[in-house]
């Protein structure tokens, strides 16, 4: 050291070496693959906490753990941002506080066209919080917002599906700056639930620039994984000693209703009071009881017509049965894009044979139970003229292995019709790897079995799949297999074909032009076989498409289709056109093109031609949708579908138009007006959601349906129903 220190010319070149050593260290390309970034967060006293009104200039906030830390995924995977995003973190004892300064060259270009609460923010300047405080990598909560402070929150499961169905209390502000926008995030710890015994939660920020398809990301930069991927996120630790009160939950809600029968002139009035009850038994597990549940306010769900053989699936939109979701999620990728041989189906409560019944009460247990993810639901439904009531439960248990991976098992119980002593059990293993390759490596494999009915005693009521996938940037492929026994019944869950065997196999291979218009072009190509359990053909589909998406985000599609059917019963086209029994060999064509909705006028069109049946089939859909403002969004949607076959023809019209106004985040009207001409039935329902505090609801509906004879319109105009209904609710927390 003396050496150094009475030598300057050696001291210089010392330091001179040290700084080149610590620029080069810099300038190491990062992998991605390996790399998360951490934030310790900084406690703030109660009495510091923040405003939340969009602005970042309190006090609290220079106070805060900051980052700048974010990457493109897209359109330059791992390059630096085009326009710099800092984000803020603090917490109190009740709360979690998440502040952005989103800084942007060009302000007068954002994008903020929606208000209301759980808008599609794909096409919005938008920015996400990600948060998963148990430590599973695969579940989480979402909460996101706009420049207009539109609320968007959802539940993540399993890294690949989102349920923003599921609505919690917290606060957002955000509002446009002479630099920018800022954004004010409060998020109640009672909202989330805390595992306070973990070190460290998952985190993550995501923003998206419409006008420059531009996703960036603070963790996870990696374009084969989805923008709601937790598997590897970065790493928030620090928050400690924080409160969830004594975990209990009360929402009580009163409801005032009546329903008017235009035929019989009479009017049902009623006033039913419901609650929901809500209590953490440990801070990663909660129990919920509901009691005369009331679902005055889930939507509409989308009209279909059923043009095929099989019975339709149609989601779930009721907020109990979403809440902990993820909790009774099975089979992974088994079930993620075909719910044939679903085990548990919550939409089966509640609604039978189309009809609704009541729902008595019900007791639901969900969270982390130690080492594993657990559920459980009971339920005690009312009955009427025609269903008894019944007692029906599921219980899902799973363990996290192999780090990725899991292990699970499922129990169903009871028949919502009560036609059978039904049950279903089974077991699940989701395999994930994403360490070892540049992309995703699953293997999800579910084996079910159900008990009473006429397959209570030999392997005729078994269900059996298994699917392999690769994800990544440039190569896809899925691998899929699945038997379903003849008298596989799971009463409570969805199975529309059994007796078959399927087999899968689909890849596509993308590219990216460089220094092109066009982002990326996917060219690829799948075959669907589906037998008896003898191994005779019943099915196959096989065929080829390109996708094209363009750097603004528009895409456009072609596809190629060879379809092969052995129809051994006849069947009636929408109760309407009749297909004989027989073998059909046939060939489709399809193109189509979707605008981004970054746009203020986004629209859609597919046209599908070739044959069915023997005939002739042509299919024509198409959207549209206009924002002129933040305040007001509407849209059209219409879809033909056409057969002219040797026993008769049959066109199929599908319409929907829809409108949100909202006059502020917490205040807004969304109306759907559906028809289609097979039912002639129309209806209109409008919800108006008013919460003036972020525990307090008010709710307004108001529904009218119709029949309407296609042939003699407007004549024909004959109303049925209307319906009216107020509810009030509050949530209490202690």
């Amino acid at each position: 050291m003396g050496l150094l220190t009475n030598s300057p010319a050696l001291l210089a070149a010392a330091m001179s070496l040290a700084l080149f050593s610590a620029t080069a260290a810099r300038a190491q390309p990062i992998d991605f693959q390996t790399y998360f970034p951490r934030m310790e967060a900084v406690r703030i006293d109660e009495s510091e906490a923040p405003v939340i009104d969009g602005d970042l200039s309190d006090a609290a906030w220079s106070k805060a753990a900051t980052t700048e830390d974010f990457y493109q995924v897209e359109p330059a995977e791992g390059a630096p941002p085009s326009e710099r995003t800092r984000a803020y973190l603090m917490y109190d004892r009740e709360t979690l506080y998440v502040g952005f300064h989103l800084f942007d060259s060009e302000p007068e270009k954002i994008t903020a066209k929606l208000m209301a609460r759980d808008a599609q923010l794909r096409n919005e300047d938008s920015i996400r919080v990600m948060l998963d405080p148990f430590g599973t990598f695969r579940d989480g909560f979402f909460f996101g917002t706009n420049p207009n402070g539109a609320r968007v929150d959802a539940l993540i499961e399993n890294s690949s599906a989102i349920r923003v169905e599921w609505n919690t209390i917290w606060n957002v502000k955000a509002r446009i700056v002479d630099d920018g926008w800022v954004a004010e995030f409060a998020i109640p710890f009672r909202s989330i639930s805390v595992d306070a015994s973990l070190n460290e939660w998952g985190l993550q920020f995501l923003r998206f620039v419409p006008r420059k398809n531009e996703e960036t990301r603070w963790s996870n930069i990696d374009r084969t994984r989805d923008r709601i991927d937790l598997t590897n996120p970065g790493r928030l630790s620090g928050v400690k000693d924080v409160s969830t009160g004594i975990g209990l939950e009360a929402q009580l809600f009163v409801t005032g209703a009546s329903a008017y029968d235009w035929e019989l002139d009479d009017v049902d009035l009623s006033l039913n009071p419901s609650a929901n009850i809500f209590y953490k038994i440990t801070p990663s597990l909660t129990g919920s009881l509901t009691f005369n549940t009331d679902f005055a306010d889930a939507p509409l769900d989308a009209r279909q017509v059923n043009t095929g053989r099989f019975d339709l699936f149609f989601p779930e939109t009721r907020d109990f049965f979403l809440q902990d979701v993820a909790s009774f999620e099975f089979g992974g990728a088994v079930f993620a894009d075909n719910v044939n041989g679903l085990p548990f189906f919550s939409r089966r409560i509640g609604i039978v044979d189309g009809r609704p019944v009541d729902i008595i009460a019900g007791a639901k247990v969900s969270g982390k139970l130690g080492p594993a993810n657990v559920g459980a639901l009971a339920v005690k439904t009312g009955g009427d003229d025609v269903f008894d009531g019944q007692y029906l439960g599921s219980a899902r248990a799973s363990l996290q292995v192999l780090n990725e991976s899991k292990i699970g098992a499922v129990f169903t119980y009871g028949d919502p019709a009560g036609e059978i002593d039904n049950a279903v059990s089974g077991v699940d293993f989701q395999y994930q790897n994403t360490s070892r390759f540049r992309g995703a490596l699953t293997a999800d494999f579910a084996y079910l079995r159900s008990f009473g009915g006429d397959g209570a005693t030999d392997a005729s009521g078994q269900f059996g799949a298994m699917e392999t996938a690769y994800r990544g940037d440039k190569w896809n492929w899925t691998t899929r297999f699945e038997h379903i026994g003849e008298n596989y019944e799971p009463r409570l869950g969805f199975a529309n074909r059994t007796g078959v065997r399927r087999y899968v196999q689909d890849g596509w291979r993308r590219f990216r032009p460089a220094n092109s218009p066009i982002r990326f072009i996917e060219i690829g190509g799948f075959a669907d076989v589906i037998t008896d359990l003898d191994d005779k053909l019943l099915d196959r589909f096989w065929g080829g498409f390109v996708n094209v998406q363009t750097q603004a985000g528009d895409e456009f599609e072609g596809e190629v289709l060879s379809l092969y059917e052995d129809i051994r019963e006849p069947f009636d086209i929408a109760g309407r056109l009749n297909v004989p029994a027989g073998v059909y060999r046939h060939e489709r064509y399809t193109v189509s093109a979707t605008m981004t909705e970054a746009r203020p006028i986004a629209a859609r069109a597919e046209i599908e031609v070739g044959g069915a049946f023997g005939g002739d089939f042509l299919s024509i859909e198409g959207g549209v949708s206009w924002r002129p403002s933040k305040y007001l969004r509407l849209g059209a949607e219409y879809e033909l579908t056409a057969f002219d076959l040797d026993t008769g023809s049959l066109d199929v019209h599908v319409g929907e138009i829809t409108s949100v106004i909202a006059l502020s985040p917490t205040f807004f009207i969304a109306t759907d007006i559906q028809y289609d001409n097979i039912s002639e039935n129309f209806t209109l329902f409008s919800r108006l959601t008013w919460e003036p505090r972020p525990e307090r609801e008010v709710f307004i509906s108001f529904g009218h349906s119709a029949l309407i004879e296609e042939d003699r319109f407007p004549a024909s105009f004959r109303a049925q129903s209307s319906s009216f209904a107020v509810r009030l609710g509050h949530t209490f927390r202690l």
